[in-house]
């Protein structure tokens, strides 16, 4: 074995600088212990904060759907009171709601329904204002003829009672021009 490869042999400049090897050789290693713990710790901040990401978007998405769900339980709970007691508050009120729903489909069946009442209370109004009209000039046949027609038209389940009531008064006109007309 050779003789300068011993360290208890080196001489002092040589025991001097390789100390000083040995420190840069220590601090070379050290550093890089460091910067690669340093790197794992970012690694680990970088997935925990995908990590909360992706659970914050969970949540919302959950919330979204919270939200979609009640918004078309809203939706047609306003619609059922629409269609019981189709007043324009009422009507408006459920279109307001059905604005909220995001969903196409479920939107376009509310969108629909609403159509439906208002046609439904367009009908009513319009029976309503012919046996009214009727009701003013009973010796007319051709109002009466319009006025059973109109009435006719009503064949929504909502509207069964009104019809009923109609036709009592289309009826009692009826045989109150029949009765003038056999008296005349």
């Amino acid at each position: 074995m050779n003789k300068n490869l011993n360290p208890l042999n080196w001489t002092k400049k040589q025991q001097i600088i390789g100390g000083a090897v040995a420190i840069v050789l220590i601090g070379g290693v050290t550093t890089g212990i460091v910067n690669h713990a340093n790197h794992q710790a970012k690694e680990r901040k970088i997935e925990s904060l995908k990590n909360k990401k992706i659970k914050l978007c969970k949540a919302r998405a959950e919330k979204a759907k919270q939200l979609e769900k009640s918004n078309e339980a809203d939706s047609k709970k306003l619609l059922d009171i629409a269609e019981k007691t189709p007043t324009d508050k009422n009507i408006k009120l459920a279109e307001d709601s059905i604005l909220k729903v995001k969903n196409a489909e479920v939107k376009k069946a509310f969108d629909n329904q609403v159509v439906g009442i208002k046609n439904r209370v367009k009908l009513e109004n319009e029976a309503k204002t012919a046996v009214s009209n009727y009701q003013k000039d009973a010796m007319n046949q051709d109002k009466y003829k319009t006025a059973q027609q109109a009435v006719n038209k009503l064949t929504s389940s909502y509207s069964k009672g009104l019809k009923d009531s109609l036709n009592k008064q289309l009826a009692t006109s009826k045989k109150q021009a029949d009765d003038a007309t056999k008296a005349q």
